[in-house]
């Protein structure tokens, strides 16, 4: 719902119908999508898509989501953003793309429930999805696709510093815009795969200023919550936030709040957890290291080291659908590393299971609800 009787931008929505693919070929090096921003009535799509330069293919979508930020300059909204990894795109056919719009019509519908319940007229939604050539070559039977790996690798690291960082920039300032006029807006970033380099590249620099400040209360710049998913890059670029995370824990300083980051990933996802160490190991044979611990995170990702998790995820029967466990009983800091059963998260891309879902809509409702006056004693659901 658009508040104040604002209009849509495009008063319907109009995906590009796929065009039929041969049994095996080449994606091209294009958009899938003509347009960048799309109404759905309850929420607002957008779509803004980079070449394998890191460029926007079509400067008219982030136009559109810049233009849509600002007619709603003086509104709270709630902002998504998606962005996917290896073997997808944005074509309107990819399954990442249509569970993402699931997301935010579950996101709708707990908007509704919450405001009702405290009397407050739900706020707009705008779901973003960032697309990239994540798919380079493709067949039937998913062979080819696999022997992608390396090339999307270095595909996304050039998308993660091209304008990528001007779209994430837009948000960003509309979001502390919002929050120095004292507005309650509420950006949640995610990237799964590649796409999890993706945003983690982008947002490194906010997170590590994020983690270095000694007050007990942690917030970044650009969002309330980042969110990787079964993130496909080396854990030793995250080493500078962990010697940070230390320093908190040997000085004692405890957060109460919910968390500003998320790194999940699956321990039967094989694509990180096999094929991504393999692929990397080429750099022991160039670079040094200071001891075993930086040695495993130069080929290893954030979620398959023991060392650096901090809970346990699992599905269970009874509400809310999901457990989780913190590893450890010290002081507790708002960066989570969170190792996933297959029964929340199964392999790489089955990430949009029932009880992982539940799971985001707790950590995204409790910045909702409570915001960085988080009790301890206050019950967080599924959170133990």
């Amino acid at each position: 719902m658009l508040a104040d009787g604002l209009k849509s931008l495009n008063p319907e929505p109009e995906l590009a119908v796929p065009l039929p693919r041969s049994l095996i070929g080449v994606m091209a090096n294009e958009p899938r999508q003509s347009r960048g921003l799309f109404d759905f009535k309850d929420y607002q799509l957008a779509i803004v898509e980079f070449d394998d330069q890191g460029r926007c293919y079509q400067r008219h979508q982030m136009k559109e989501v810049a233009d849509w930020l600002s007619a709603h300059s003086g509104i709270d909204v709630i902002i998504v953003i998606f962005v996917h990894g290896w073997k997808h795109d944005a074509r309107s056919d990819d399954s990442n793309l249509a569970n993402f719009q699931v997301v935010i019509q579950d996101t709708v519908a707990r908007e509704k429930e919450e405001r009702a319940r405290i009397g407050k007229t739900s706020r707009p939604i705008l779901g973003v999805f960032v697309g990239w050539r994540g798919m380079s070559l493709y067949d039937r039977f998913g062979i080819v696709e696999n022997l992608t790996f390396w090339d999307r690798q270095d595909a996304g690291r050039k998308v993660a510093v091209g304008s990528v960082r001007e779209l994430f920039g837009q948000f960003r300032h509309y979001r502390n815009r919002r929050r120095d006029e004292g507005g309650v807006p509420l950006l949640i970033i995610v990237g799964h795969s590649f796409g999890g380099m993706v945003v983690y590249s982008a947002l490194a620099q906010s997170l590590i200023e994020a983690a270095s400040g000694a007050i007990s209360h942690v917030s970044t710049r650009f969002a309330d919550l980042v969110l990787l998913v079964n993130p496909a890059f080396e854990a030793v670029r995250y080493l500078p936030i962990y010697d940070l995370l230390k320093e908190r824990a040997d000085a004692k300083i405890d957060v109460a709040q919910p968390p500003v980051f998320v790194c999940a990933t699956a321990t039967n996802d094989w694509a990180t957890g096999l094929a991504f160490p393999i692929g990397n190991a080429y750099c022991l044979l160039t670079e040094s290291w200071r001891g075993v611990q930086e040695r495993q995170a130069m080929i290893n990702t954030i979620g398959h080291l023991e060392w650096l998790t901090t809970h346990e995820l699992k599905a269970i029967d009874t509400s809310p659908g999901f457990e989780l466990r913190p590893r450890t009983t010290g002081p507790q800091h708002p960066y989570w590393v969170v190792s996933a059963a297959p029964s929340a998260i199964n392999g790489h891309n089955g990430i949009f299971q029932a009880p992982f879902l539940k799971f985001v809509a707790a950590l995204v409702f409790a910045h909702v609800s409570k915001g960085p006056n988080l009790s301890r004693d206050e019950p967080k659901p599924g959170f133990e």
